[in-house]
């Protein structure tokens, strides 16, 4: 075909012009059909349509031989008005052809350019996926850590609320032991002397009423004392220490003093444990005629002296 497109262009068409210098003048018909084929010529035909070319250069040859042989006859112009309209069915059919490559290069272009899209798009589309499940699994976590953490606060407000339920209660209790030990105290003045110094809480109580002369076994009525003492004692904080003393006036040996006071202190004690009190907090020292808090030259003093201290300090 190419080929054929050179010989289109070659030296055979100066021999169709050439023949246009002699001394007679073509037909207008001719002349309409020469230029019709140059422009055919010039243009796409001789790639795109050789053999429509070649044709309308064919008709050109037929037209140009009879205008040699017999200028300005009726051959010569139906000749070349049929070159001339070969030449223009090669340049229309050369457009067309032309057209149709543009239409299939703009086909291929948008093509590409779909697919480029469609690729762009899906790559898009991937990466927003990507992002929404990472915000997902975000927010899926900040979901569980809210969750958790609302479960850690939902249980200390209900350790709280069961604190101060406990708190409540124990004031409650409290009140109501202060009340009671009150009460107990109160009641308890009548058979003994209550004094606050600074080894703790002191309770009295008379030895003539708790133990016959010389003696160290309680009496009948001292158990009845003393079980109120031991209902005191049992309402008193469990980290307050209890200490009995056992005192005694001056008449007699010192030794027998101190024994029989020890003696006293522990029966104190041992009756006290039988009522309740713990035996882990309560102790009995003998103190013998060693400290006297009334004069020992006088009934009166004596009589105070013979005494049990029950002790409740830190």
């Amino acid at each position: 075909m190419k080929q054929l497109a050179r010989t289109l262009l070659s030296g055979t068409v100066c021999g169709s012009l050439l023949l246009a210098c002699g001394a007679a003048q073509p037909t207008p018909e001719l002349v309409d059909a020469r230029r019709a084929y140059a422009e055919a010529r010039s243009g796409p035909a001789a790639q795109l349509v050789p053999d429509e070319l070649l044709s309308a250069k064919q008709a050109l040859d037929r037209a140009e031989a009879a205008h040699e042989a017999d200028d300005g006859s009726d051959e010569e112009k139906s000749l070349a008005y049929i070159a001339k309209r070969k030449a223009a069915l090669a340049t229309s059919k050369a457009g067309y052809a032309q057209a149709q490559l543009d239409i299939q290069a703009a086909d291929k272009k948008y093509k590409e350019t779909q697919d480029a899209l469609r690729k762009t798009a899906q790559s898009e589309l991937e990466a927003n996926r990507e992002q929404l499940e990472r915000v997902r699994r975000e927010l899926a976590a900040q979901t569980n850590q809210v969750s958790e953490q609302s479960s850690v606060l939902k249980k200390q407000e209900a350790e709280l609320a069961a604190r101060q339920k406990a708190l409540e209660a124990e004031k409650v209790a409290r009140i109501a032991a202060e009340k009671k030990a009150a009460a107990a105290l109160a009641s308890l003045e009548e058979i003994a002397r209550i004094k606050e110094e600074q080894r703790g809480m002191v309770i009295t109580l008379d030895g003539g009423v708790l133990f016959a002369t010389g003696k160290s076994q309680l009496l009948p009525i001292a158990e009845q004392r003393l079980a109120k003492v031991a209902e005191v004692l049992q309402n008193q904080p469990d980290n307050k220490s209890i200490t009995v003393e056992g005192h005694t006036d001056s008449v007699g040996a010192d030794a027998t003093n101190l024994k029989l006071s020890q003696a006293r202190a522990e029966s104190v004690r041992t009756y006290l444990i039988s009522q309740g009190v713990p035996a882990a907090r309560i102790k009995a020292v003998g103190r013998g005629e060693s400290v006297p808090i009334g004069d020992n030259k006088t009934p009166e003093g004596r009589a105070t002296n013979r005494r049990v201290e029950i002790i409740v300090g830190d």
